[in-house]
């Protein structure tokens, strides 16, 4: 169970980067018009990518996740690669706010696959990979709260 413990900071880090990746690509799809996303025949992206679901007042979607994504691997760098957080006493708000993040994205994601099930009927692979990314972020977080919320300390790495 330690050797799992401190790997998970590193599987934080990974996650964050790849969900990154998957965040910026479909803002990229989402913002340039002449683009159209690549779903390899699995589901249909464009209809999810264009349906009235796709932005909030004027902002697509996949730029707010980038958001969250971006600020989900600041933090989580941060944990892992700053030795002076808990010094600082940083440690335990940035666990927090991580899992708070991801449980946020996690929830909207939720809602997002929904809409893709329900009232789009199209499933966009590159959105429920996001949704899984978020997720497992969400709970790999978990534990950080545990060990945040006690002595300060965290697993070796």
């Amino acid at each position: 169970m330690g050797a799992l413990l401190a790997r998970r900071p590193d599987a934080l880090l990974a996650l964050a980067l790849v969900g990154t990746g998957v965040a910026a690509y479909l803002s990229w799809v989402a913002v340039d018009s002449e683009q159209q996303p690549f779903c390899s025949g699995v589901g249909d992206c464009q209809a999810v990518q264009s349906s009235e679901f796709a932005e909030i007042g004027g902002i697509p979607i996949a730029v707010l996740g980038l958001g969250m994504y971006v600020t989900l691997l600041a933090l989580v760098a941060a944990r892992r690669f700053w030795s002076g957080a808990a010094e600082a006493g940083l440690d335990r708000p940035m666990a927090s706010a991580t899992f708070g993040v991801a449980l946020s994205g996690a929830l909207y994601s939720g809602y997002l696959t929904y809409l893709e099930l329900f009232e789009i009927e199209a499933i966009c692979a590159w959105c429920v990979t996001s949704a899984v990314i978020v997720t497992l972020i969400m709970v790999l977080s978990v534990a950080d709260l545990r060990v945040a919320g006690g002595s300060g300390a965290r697993p070796t790495v």
